[in-house]
């Protein structure tokens, strides 16, 4: 390659782009600065102080608070240590202190909470954690455990177990019940509650409810008060069947001589006595029996007594839940839900049932009765075994009741079988009786 006077033809190429590159940097750095001067001098120089800005907030935006504190179940880290170990040293948590948010420490806060007086549900929030960790911050304390009592439930007819066992216990030790400790709340149980509820001054309904077993289970409880007991009668004794309604009543010490225990009595094969305890006059139960063979005989089956004899109380009992349920559902005045009450139930001392004569007969689990084959079996024959159809629809003006198919009273068959013949209730055949001078 040729040199220049001493410098090759390749080195004066770099020399000179490397001129021209310099000057390029140097105009530029000289533009740039007389930019800069132009401007600095129409700008106004900044203070050196800085300038307070006032922003006034938008009333409509909501207010940013601080995300409180709170701790739950899952919650991890050295903030639940310091609780578990809060809670520990307070006795409210004796459990590893493991920083894990677990069933034991909730149940801990959960108690804290309890006796402070907050919401015990468990989460350690803002409110818990300020008293937990304050000076007034009250180290655990035992309270007694409530005492199960039996009367937590109400009891009545139907109920069995445990509880009505105690029930009973309770009712005989006091002298109120006097029949067999079975578990079993029977109609023998039921007249115990009642009697205990009239001695004590509580609603006589014959339910085991938080009242009277509060009372029943507590230092008031007394021992029964023994009345006299009413003389027996013979309700079969006179030449004429025994007539009871409205405009007869019997006294409120009345009771049947004679009368036989029908769950134990009757033949199960023949009928199903539907509640323990039921009673029956003895002749009029055997009659029942003979007559219900003969159904069977003909091949009608299937058989319960549903109702038989009811002491006045029993009736009273009845009678107020009747009323009260027609007030309760139908907003009757009480003077109207009597009025109700007695197209249906009896008066008090006014049912036959008093008697020990008087049966309802139905089928069980069926809800109608007159539709059976036991109903149209019934009302054919009945009158053969000295029983009669009571209260029958084309009377009903002068028995007082509506008509009640399944209700039969035991009168004798030489009554039944005029009364079937010439189609007259017990009102009519003994007004007719009386009219011929029939003693």
């Amino acid at each position: 390659m040729r040199k220049k006077g001493g410098v090759s033809l390749l080195g004066w190429i770099v020399i000179t782009a490397l001129t021209g590159a310099i000057a390029f940097v140097c105009v530029s750095l000289w533009a740039s600065r007389q930019a800069y001067l132009r401007e600095a001098a129409v700008t106004p120089t900044p203070s050196i102080t800085p300038r307070t800005v006032r922003i006034t907030e938008d009333p409509a935006r909501p207010t940013s608070t601080p995300t409180p504190r709170l701790f739950q179940s899952g919650s991890v880290g050295i903030e639940i240590k310091q609780l578990q170990e809060r809670l520990k040293a307070l006795g409210y948590y004796s459990g590893e202190t493991d920083g894990e948010y677990g069933a034991g420490t909730k149940a801990a806060v959960e108690s804290f909470q309890a006796l402070h007086g907050l919401d015990a549900d468990g989460v350690a929030g803002e409110s818990t954690l300020t008293l937990l960790y304050a000076q007034s911050a009250q180290a655990f304390r035992e309270t007694p455990a409530p005492t199960a009592t039996p009367e937590s439930k109400l009891l009545s007819t139907g109920d069995q177990g445990e509880k009505v066992v105690r029930l009973q216990q309770r009712l005989q030790e006091l002298g109120f019940y006097s029949g067999k400790i079975d578990g079993d709340y029977g109609k023998g149980t039921r007249n115990a509650v009642i009697l205990f509820q009239r001695q004590h001054g509580l609603d006589a309904d014959g339910i085991a409810g938080e009242k009277t077993q509060a009372v029943l289970y507590s230092d008031q409880a007394k021992p029964v008060e023994v009345t006299p007991t009413p003389e027996a009668i013979q309700v079969l004794s006179g030449s004429l069947p025994l007539l009871v309604n409205r405009q007869y009543p019997l006294d409120d010490g009345f009771a049947p001589a004679d009368l036989v225990n029908m769950s134990d009595y009757c033949d199960s094969s023949l009928v199903k006595i539907k509640y323990k305890d039921t009673m029956g006059v003895r002749e009029a139960v055997d009659m029942l029996m003979e007559m219900l063979q003969a159904a069977k005989d003909d091949g009608v089956t299937n058989w319960q007594v549903s109702a038989a004899y009811r002491s006045i109380k029993d009736q009273q009992s009845i009678f107020d839940a009747k009323v009260q349920d027609y007030m309760d559902k139908n907003g009757l005045s009480r003077a109207k839900a009597v009025s109700a009450t007695r197209k249906t139930v009896a008066d008090p001392g006014t049912s036959e049932h008093h008697t020990g004569l008087a049966f309802d007969i139905t089928v069980p689990n069926t809800s109608s009765f007159i539709s059976t084959e036991q109903c149209k079996w019934l009302h054919r024959h009945c009158w053969d075994y000295g029983f009669v159809v009571r209260y029958q629809k084309d009377k009903e003006d002068i028995t007082g009741f509506l008509a009640e198919a399944w209700h039969i009273r035991y009168v004798g068959k030489e009554h039944s079988a005029v009364m079937r013949d010439r189609n007259l209730c017990l009102e009519e055949y003994l007004d007719l009786l009386m009219r011929q001078g029939t003693p």
